[in-house]
């Protein structure tokens, strides 16, 4: 293998780590929301910190390399698509990883409030969705899976229509007259840990449409997916 090749399978080396640090990531989170033991809680809430440093590190790292690969060995078409979609991948995940710790932080001020328990498994049912999404569309890469980038495309507008749905019940289930004060703090709080979620799938059809990119340089960006095939 030249160097060349080295430089590129570095960088997609360490995009693979980075991308199983944002699904360990998004697996601590299921985990936080679903805790109910005080020590174990905790215990979640710090390790989504301390990777969160790490992070930060593999943005950086991999731009680095990212624009060495390039000026140094001026890789062919398919291999600077590759590297591309890498970069825009990173940028996609370190911004998943940054919703992880504004979600972990929300449910932590309302995770005992009543209107949380009440409305915790459409938005539980709701993350799971979007870590499926991100799974996919990671393995859609990593396997040259086409129709898994395109499944986490055509999965995005569930997401969002979940995010609706969630809202309307919390409007339903709420007594805003008696409790007004403490409502508002609690939807605030409710419309921050949604809000994140529904950017985590953004961001997973993001990755997916940076994966078909460096399958076979179609640029799919803001436009619309046709595909005969329903839905999974």
């Amino acid at each position: 293998m030249n160097v060349k090749n080295n430089a590129i399978q570095d960088v997609q080396s360490s995009f693979v780590e980075f991308a199983n640090l944002i699904l360990k990531q998004l697996k601590l989170l299921e985990k936080q929301m679903n805790c109910k033991e005080t020590d174990i809680c905790i215990e979640t809430v710090e390790l989504i910190k301390k990777n969160e440093e790490r992070i930060d590190q593999f943005e950086i790292e991999i731009s680095d390399k990212f624009i060495n690969a390039i000026v140094l060995y001026h890789p062919v078409a398919s291999e600077l698509r590759k590297i591309i979609a890498i970069y825009r991948m990173s940028i996609n995940l370190e911004r998943i990883g940054d919703l992880v710790v504004n979600i972990t932080n929300a449910v932590r001020k309302m995770k005992n409030t009543e209107i949380y328990n009440d409305l915790a498994d459409v938005v539980f049912n709701m993350l799971m969705q979007s870590i499926q999404m991100v799974e996919k569309s990671l393995l859609s890469f990593i396997n040259m899976d086409r129709e898994g980038a395109i499944w986490t495309i055509q999965n995005d507008s569930i997401v969002d229509k979940m995010n609706h749905k969630l809202l309307a019940k919390a409007i339903d289930k709420s007594d805003i007259t008696d409790q007004t004060k403490q409502m508002l703090v609690s939807f605030t709080n409710l419309r921050s840990i949604i809000s994140n979620i529904e950017r985590i799938a953004d961001h997973a059809t993001n990755i997916a449409e940076a994966s078909i990119y460096s399958l076979d340089g179609t640029d799919i960006r803001h436009t619309k997916i046709k595909d005969d095939k329903k839905k999974e």
